[in-house]
């Protein structure tokens, strides 16, 4: 039986997981049991939230309502069937609603036109997306060091710029465009070359946010740290193979790794994720457009110097 049968016949969480998420699918067998289902719980809930956010294409209104009541009810605590799942990750490991309510928040923005402006305002947007996620991951794979936190939400920004970069044809038929409108300088989303100049941006910006990431990796106990070296490496990935394609990736379908190369990419992430053992220094300048954000780094006065 394949993964997603046993999947699908187990764990409607699960199913979720294997149908829309491969790349974390394929990590998470190397979590413990119990965590996976956790994991996979997380994914449902953060599915739920964007699927609604897409729903705007044929009822705009309806989708904002949505949102905005599943908003409510996680911060409410209010009994909603689609937040079970949620909410019994919230009671056994003690996740903070109001970060669940920042990714709501960010996808609320997601309804209609979205320009971005800036880099500042880009990296906000993949923590609100993401950033998010990777905090609330962080508590399910049984992390508390406070010290931990920046480097989960890095991995999150990373992976989410690297959404953004995979997508960028699909989004701008939906009329959103995560590019800085201050990188493309009024190209359209039609011209490959400075479209592609800004994505090559944005997938240099995404490995600084990696390679924090990867120096969280030292604070999760053996088998999460293997799961999460491996997502991060499969993904990563993903913008390599954009790099590699150049501007041409534009028109063709949405860029993915093949299974063998995913296997390939997950078996050789494992040795470099074991040995990562000792905590690396988290570079609060990462973060200094993520002032007073949850679980963002603040800058003491050499640090904001140094970045400024």
């Amino acid at each position: 039986m394949s993964v997603r049968s046993r999947a699908a016949a187990g764990s409607p969480a699960l199913a979720t997981l294997s149908r829309h998420g491969r790349t974390f699918r394929l990590a998470g067998t190397l979590l413990p049991r119990e965590m996976l289902r956790d994991a996979a719980e997380l994914y449902a809930f953060c599915r739920h939230v964007d699927d609604l956010a897409d729903e705007c294409r044929a009822d705009p209104h309806g989708a904002r309502a949505a949102l905005v009541e599943l908003r409510r009810a996680v911060l409410a605590g209010a009994p909603m069937p689609v937040l079970a799942g949620f909410r019994r990750l919230v009671v056994r490991h003690g996740l903070d609603p109001a970060i669940a309510a920042r990714l709501i928040d960010t996808m609320i923005g997601d309804l209609g036109t979205v320009r971005i402006a800036d880099e500042g305002a880009l990296v906000r947007y993949a923590y609100g997306a993401a950033g998010t996620v990777g905090l609330l991951m962080c508590r399910l794979l049984g992390v508390t060091a406070p010290r931990a936190s920046p480097h989960a939400l890095d991995l999150g920004v990373a992976m989410q710029l690297t959404n953004i970069a995979r997508d960028v044809a699909e989004d701008a038929r939906r009329d959103r465009i995560y590019l800085p409108q201050s990188w493309l300088a009024g190209a359209a989303p039609t011209q490959p070359q400075p479209v592609y100049a800004a994505v090559e941006r944005v997938l240099a910006l995404a490995d600084l946010y990696y390679e924090s990431g990867r120096r969280g990796l030292a604070y999760l106990p053996w088998r999460p740290r293997l799961a999460i070296g491996a997502a991060a490496a499969v993904y990563r990935e993903i913008g390599r193979r954009i790099l590699r394609a150049g501007p041409d990736y534009l028109l063709a379908p949405r860029c993915v790794v093949p299974q063998r190369r995913r296997l390939t990419v997950l078996a050789g992430s494992l040795p470099r994720s074991l040995l990562s053992r000792h905590p690396g220094h988290h570079h609060a300048a990462l973060h200094r457009m993520l002032r007073g954000e949850r679980g963002a780094q603040a800058m003491d006065a050499g640090e904001r110097s140094a970045a400024d």
